[in-house]
């Protein structure tokens, strides 16, 4: 019997307090920012209530035995810019520890503003940052705010070692007029809509990010789960319909970490009030598993 229940701990009982543990996590409960349905700041917590009820094997038969250090969540704070402030030392120490990969669950996406500011922070030479997206996150101002969910990957540009030609967008599908304007000015941006996702097949596209990112000396992955089309992910606050499956991103996740330097990931905007039977926090949690055997899989 006793095998039945032996991943029911936190992380499937992967959770570990060593500081070399190969997964080092953070919540951060935060959706002040959102610019429709909140919910987000839930997330953090219900995935992780999910943990003990899934096997840490991956979908290939993969026994996991990477350890997972679970820093817990920031702490609310009323005042924006302190809560951003903390964010990003609490991120700093994960990402410059002993992790093999930093992973972040927010939160809505304008938390990956202090959390790239940390990662890009990190590391001397360039860095490259993915999107996972319906939404490219571009505007400079949205809604009389400069650090909305609809300015993160604008906020990111501001970091001295980071560029728009290691930028990287994939599932595009939805877009403010601003938005196309400057992906117009700066064609170098990797822009992969849904729809070119589904005409050019998931790999092709995961084999021009990884060219893209050439040359850097890590990569930041950033999957808001609304990238994923809402027929797999209908939890979340600005659902966009056409997008790739889960299978798609799955795909495209297994390629991206098997070629390229990611050191830090999030995924982002998982709303569980607004979820049917947590199918969104376990779509989620799906792609974290796999992707700790990623991480396993290169290490060994």
């Amino acid at each position: 019997m006793s095998k039945l229940v032996e991943n029911r701990g936190l992380w499937s009982s992967l959770v570990s307090q060593d500081d070399d543990a190969e997964i080092g996590v953070l919540g951060v409960p935060f959706d002040n920012a959102v610019s429709w349905r909140g919910g987000t700041r839930h997330a953090p917590q219900r995935i992780r209530s999910i943990t003990p009820f899934l096997a840490f094997v991956t979908e290939e038969g993969l026994t996991l035995k990477v350890r997972v250090k679970d820093y817990g969540d920031m702490e609310s704070d009323l005042n924006w810019e302190r809560f951003f402030e903390a964010t990003e030392a609490s991120a700093a120490e994960i990402i410059n520890g002993k992790h093999k990969l930093a992973f972040f669950l927010g939160g809505d996406h304008s938390v990956g503003i202090p959390l790239f500011k940390a990662f890009a922070k990190s590391f001397q030479g360039p860095v490259g940052y993915i999107q996972f997206d319906s939404h490219p996150d571009l505007a400079d101002y949205h809604e009389g705010h400069a650090w909305s969910h609809a300015n993160t990957a604008r906020r990111n540009l501001e970091q001295p070692n980071f560029s728009p030609f290691h930028l990287a967008f994939v599932g595009l599908r939805s877009f403010l007029t601003e938005e196309l304007d400057y992906y117009a000015a700066h064609p170098e941006i990797g822009w992969h809509t849904a729809r070119s996702v589904y005409r050019r097949g998931i790999e092709a596209v995961a084999r021009d990010v990884i060219a893209q990112m050439k040359g850097v000396e890590a990569v930041y992955m950033s999957l808001d789960i609304d990238g994923i089309d809402p027929s797999c992910t209908p939890g979340t606050g600005t659902p966009e319909h056409g997008g790739p499956s889960t299978r798609e991103c799955l795909e495209f996740l297994r390629l991206i970490f098997a070629e390229l330097p990611i050191r830090a990931m999030d995924i982002v905007e998982v709303s569980p009030p607004l979820d049917i039977s947590d199918v969104t926090s376990l779509a989620a949690l799906k792609v974290m598993y796999e992707v700790f055997g990623f991480v396993q899989e290169k290490k060994e």
